[in-house]
């Protein structure tokens, strides 16, 4: 089977999967807007999240929750609006494309990587492998 996750293009020594892919939604406008991402497909977290920058790009909705990250800092903030799109591969080996309107966490500043949580993993119907040796993995549907 082929790969859909690879270390970040900013740093191909990186040893934590991302994925190229979309968060999109609606500006303050009512425009459609399409902001291309990388997501690190991170299953100690619960839900994904995006940083501050592209978040600014949609009219998004605060939902009453907030989180912080396992690694410190807090200031998560729960929203609604976007969506995010990445691939998963079938059973056989074809990509499918997976659209994700679940909630998502807003970073306050720019730090780290847009992260796809297990909560878009898991409704995605997808596993996540992952070689940190060979830097390679997918997501796949079992």
């Amino acid at each position: 089977m082929p790969d859909n996750l690879a270390p970040p293009s900013w740093d191909a020594a990186q040893r934590r999967p991302h994925q190229g892919g979309q968060a999109k939604g609606y500006d303050k406008g009512g425009l459609s807007v399409s902001v291309s991402v990388e997501w690190m497909a991170d299953t100690g977290a619960e839900l994904s999240v995006v940083t501050k920058d592209v978040a600014k790009n949609f009219n998004l909705a605060p939902v009453g929750g907030s989180a912080s990250g396992t690694t410190g800092g807090g200031g998560i903030i729960i929203k609604s609006g976007m969506e995010m799109e990445f691939e998963v591969f079938d059973s056989a080996g074809k990509v499918v494309p997976i659209t994700s309107s679940l909630d998502v966490g807003v970073k306050p500043n720019n730090d780290g990587s847009e992260i796809l949580g297990v909560d878009a993993i898991d409704t995605a119907g997808a596993v996540i492998e992952w070689d940190p040796g060979t830097l390679t993995g997918r997501l796949r549907q079992p």
